[in-house]
């Protein structure tokens, strides 16, 4: 029939191979009417809470290790100064990390939603993550060397190590526990990230008895356990699936389309760590009389602490990201209903964590002075700054969950450069910030800029998710009409 309306807008059709693949695949597996996210599958019979629950065991065991090197570098061993500078390193390594990955995660659960073969899945996804990974390592290594004043007391090579530590050491693990959840695996997953977190746990230890304990020598602990955890999971996930996967040569064309991928997570990774690096180069205003700048490593770990905020949300989050793939291949208009329920469920596990850390302050120093090493290590001094930091950071998590509900949500039906276009936004004008409000404020300065960011973003990619989905509902109407 004719019509003098304007032609439906298909922009928000799977394009992709993979999408139709996986819109195939939802369309011969979904009872007709059915629209939940509970529908898309990880597994049939399985409920939400089951799927969290062994989420939840592989978060807490990463931040059971990253409490206690908190503890054992902060209270023990290398002290504020020295926690300052590896905090400072690996948010720079947090920065560079996911995008010289090429969003090797995402693309692992994006194509092995549609696959079978999960070694190649996994091979392809090890090739773009390791070629990116140490170029990044080498270049940034070089930059610390090129530019004068940045980090002139650390040694080149504990930085080199360092970042070995966290950008290939950590994504090759990240790749195993996400081949696992690939596979709708989650129990697997929690036990590769309970041995990953052992191995870590038992090189804390040991550098925390040996006799050096200084910086450099945490580096080659760190490196090197980051590298044997990566090892002994690919062995077992190999042992599991049938042997080592191959591991193409990644083409120019493959690295660029998981660029963007890639590139949003590092958006997300300068939003959340940009401040620390700025507050490690000021804190030498320490000596012009101004003893507050010297809390570079308070600030970091007051952030640390709220970050373990985050273990529900992640769970959460975690259990569904299989899903919200196989639901983007619909569309936006699905996947935004799927992350208005995500964003309900999201809010149940953070207005408690909130909560709880706002309140932090009052009942901490008292519960930690009942403790044998209260008094002598975990004074109320020392977690002065810290837990002020948790005080003002405190709702983060409330706003973490908006923002990974929406913007999941915009990956998934295919619009990650909007989702990472809004994130560059709310970076910019947090670095503009920091930049110009650090040298003066020091870390109260970075917590206001902190909090200011993470509200626009996650109104923000909250009205982006809105927008696409209204713009599919009404290309589907219009079709409708025109049929």
């Amino acid at each position: 029939m004719s019509s003098d309306r304007p032609p439906p807008d298909r922009s928000q059709q799977p394009t992709d191979p993979v999408d139709q693949a996986a819109a195939a695949s939802i369309k011969e597996e979904t009872p007709v009417g059915s629209d939940s996210i509970e529908n898309y599958g990880v597994g049939s019979g399985r409920s939400l809470a089951g799927r969290v629950s062994w989420a939840l065991v592989a978060e807490i065991a990463n931040a059971v290790i990253a409490l206690a090197m908190f503890f054992v570098l902060y209270f023990v061993t290398i002290g504020t100064v020295g926690y300052g500078t590896f905090a400072a390193v690996i948010a720079i390594a947090a920065i560079v990390g996911p995008v010289s990955s090429f969003g090797a995660n995402w693309l692992l659960i994006k194509e092995a939603v549609v696959s079978n073969d999960i070694r190649s899945d996994l091979g392809r996804a090890i090739a773009r993550s390791t070629v990116g990974n140490v170029s990044a390592v080498i270049v940034v290594t070089l930059v610390f060397l090129a530019i004068p004043g940045w980090f002139d007391t650390t040694n080149r090579v504990t930085i080199f190590l360092l970042l070995i530590g966290q950008v290939p050491a950590y994504f090759m693990i990240e790749l195993a526990v996400t081949a696992c959840v690939a596979q709708a695996k989650l129990k697997l997953g929690a036990q590769l990230r309970l041995i990953s977190s052992g191995i870590r746990l038992l090189a804390l230890i040991a550098f925390a008895v040996s006799s050096t304990r200084s910086l450099d020598a945490w580096a080659w602990y760190f490196a090197g356990s980051g590298m044997v955890s990566a090892l002994v999971l690919h062995g077992v996930l190999a042992s599991i699936n049938g042997g080592l996967p191959r591991l193409p040569v990644p083409s120019v064309k493959d690295l660029a389309y998981g660029f963007p991928y890639g590139l949003g997570n590092t958006t997300e990774g300068l939003l959340n760590q940009s401040d620390k690096p700025i507050l490690e180069q000021n804190k030498e205003q320490a000596i012009a009389g101004s003893p507050e700048f010297e809390a570079s490593g308070d600030y970091s770990a007051g952030y640390r602490i709220m970050s373990l905020g985050l273990i529900p949300l992640q769970a959460l989050l975690r259990a569904q990201d299989r899903r919200f793939f196989r639901q983007g291949a619909g569309g936006s208009a699905s996947t935004h209903i799927a992350a208005s329920k995500m964003s309900v469920l999201a809010l149940g596990a953070t207005v408690p964590v909130t909560v709880v850390l706002a309140t932090a302050a009052w009942f901490v120093p008292p519960m930690l002075s009942l403790l044998p090493i209260g008094a002598d290590l975990v004074t109320e001094e020392k977690l002065s700054v810290p837990l002020t930091v948790v005080r003002y950071v405190s709702v983060v998590p409330i706003l973490k969950g908006f923002q990974f509900s929406f913007g999941n949500s915009l990956t998934a039906a295919g619009n990650q450069t909007s989702r990472m276009l809004v994130t560059a936004l709310a970076v910019l004008g947090n670095l503009s910030l920091n930049l110009r409000y650090i040298p003066e404020g020091s870390w109260r300065a970075a917590a206001a800029t902190t909090i200011g960011a993470e509200i626009f973003l996650a109104i923000a990619l909250a009205a982006a998710s809105w927008y696409y989905a209204r713009k599919a509902s009404r290309s589907n109407s219009l079709e409708a009409s025109d049929s």
